[in-house]
């Protein structure tokens, strides 16, 4: 019995456990006041996998740092901070994944993340090799649509 769930283990496609959305950054509108920044805060740092939270009222900017095997979603962001009357006017993300070919088409895959990636981009990445990368990400659009700024090997 072992054995047999062993071997299913190693025929199971599985994202490798250190891709993952690790950093976003939004910007934002409204969070300049006091109190939304510290409720935005507080319910953050309740929200599943989050694991830091920076609020710079000044800049109206919000960064979050996940926790290892966190799912990001932008829709839960965005979810959280409208009772608040705050937006995100953009995320831009740090990500460790791959970026794969599927249907004629080439994807962003972040563990259980996944963005098409914007045919504007200027940034030619190579497919299925592991990188880090920083982009922005175009969240209404569906997929949601990926525009990579920069890329560095992962180690």
């Amino acid at each position: 019995m072992q054995a047999r769930n062993y071997l299913l283990l190693l025929l199971a496609p599985a994202a490798p456990l250190w891709a993952q959305v690790e950093r976003v950054a939004m910007r934002t509108t409204g969070i300049s006041c006091g109190v939304c920044a510290v409720v935005s805060e507080f319910h953050f740092r309740r929200m599943p996998g989050v694991d830091q939270v920076h609020i710079s009222r000044a800049q109206e900017a919000i960064m979050l740092t996940y926790k290892p095997g966190a799912v990001f979603s932008p829709r839960a962001i965005r979810d959280l901070l409208r009772p608040l009357d705050v937006g995100v006017v953009q995320f831009q993300i740090n990500a460790r994944g791959q970026v794969r070919e599927q249907g004629g088409k080439s994807f962003f895959v972040a563990g259980k993340d996944k963005f098409l990636l914007a045919s504007d981009a200027a940034v030619s990445v190579p497919r299925d090799t592991p990188v880090i990368i920083e982009g922005i990400l175009k969240d209404q659009a569906n997929p949601m649509e990926l525009k990579i700024l920069n890329f560095t090997p992962a180690k």
